[in-house]
This record gives C-alpha cells, structure tokens and sequence, in this order.
C-alpha cells in the first residue's frame, strides 16, 4: 500500500516514488526504508531557502513510535531527541544565520498522526508518522558540501535517531 495519494492526510504527503537518497536500515531485527527527496532549492512560497522532505517506512507504512510499543510520555522525548538531532544535522551542516524574524532556523515540520492509528483514537506523539519536512533559510549559510553531502547527514541523522528509537522500545532487559 502506498501512503503518498492517501486522502485521509491534513497536507499531501511528499512524492518519494523517485527519492534522492534510499536507504535500507535493518536494527534490532526489524527492516525500515529510510527515504529523502532531492534537496529543493527555493521551493514554491519559500524564496531562499533549501528544503528536504523525508520518511521511514517499516512494513510499507510510514513508522510511528507506537509500532515499535513505545506508549505514553515516552513518546514526546523520543520525538524530542530526533528533533534535535534533525536540527543539529543541518546546523552543522550549513551554519545558518538567525532570521530577522525570529523565526527558528531550521525549521521542521512533521505530516501528523497515522491515519490508521487516528481512527482508532490514538492522537498522541505515539501515532506521530514519521514522515517529516525540514527547510533552512540559506542567505549567509555556508554549506560544508554539496547536496548529497547534506542527505547523507539527514540520513545519518536519522538512523541515529531510529537506533536510538529501537534501543528504547528494546529495553534494558534485552538491549544487552
């Protein structure tokens, strides 16, 4: 089942039927697809700034923190830590400057709740798909490479993220 013309989506979801990166990860015995688009430079409605659009699909679906049975408050610090380390993947990369606005630069978008996990209620970070957006204001930014340079960052950024996602829902007992 392909999740990218799904109606049951808030915003469309990216077409990554062509991405710019692909990486097959396997952790802790279970198999996800991580995948990025090209980098947009100067997308529609954003003058300036370069955009990268990516998901993490396990079992043909966009991964959420409930298919790993991870629940609760847990869920807001795992999303937390992989923020974080999206965030920091791009800084160091680009070194961008603040804007005048104030606004956050990087900024990070996420596509939502799982449609499937929705209608059955849950409505938590949770049920949070994996399927995420980032876009950084370049003016003055200094890029330590070119564009696959900078996917491979996200990528590695990412599948940090993800070990770190699957060591928690491994637990103490079987992590060792």
């Amino acid at each position: 089942m392909s999740y990218a013309n799904q109606p049951e989506w808030v915003a469309p979801l990216p077409d990554l039927s062509r991405p710019a990166l692909s990486q097959r990860l396997r952790i802790g015995g279970r198999a996800f697809q991580l995948q990025c688009s090209a980098v947009q430079h100067e997308p529609p409605g954003e003058p300036g700034t370069d955009l990268v659009q990516f998901w993490v699909l396990h079992e043909g679906r966009p991964l959420t923190l409930a298919d790993l049975g991870i629940t609760g408050p847990l869920c807001s610090t795992l999303w937390s830590y992989l923020c974080s380390k999206v965030t920091e993947a791009v800084v160091d990369f680009y070194a961008p400057r603040p804007l005048p606005s104030g606004e956050l630069n990087p900024r990070l978008g996420c596509w939502g709740y799982r449609p499937d996990l929705q209608a059955q209620g849950l409505q938590s970070d949770c049920a949070l798909a994996l399927v995420m957006g980032v876009s950084v204001a370049t003016a003055g930014a200094r890029p330590l490479g070119d564009d696959r340079a900078y996917l491979r960052r996200l990528r590695d950024a990412l599948a940090e993220s993800l070990a770190y996602w699957i060591l928690v829902a491994l637990g103490p007992q079987r992590a060792g």
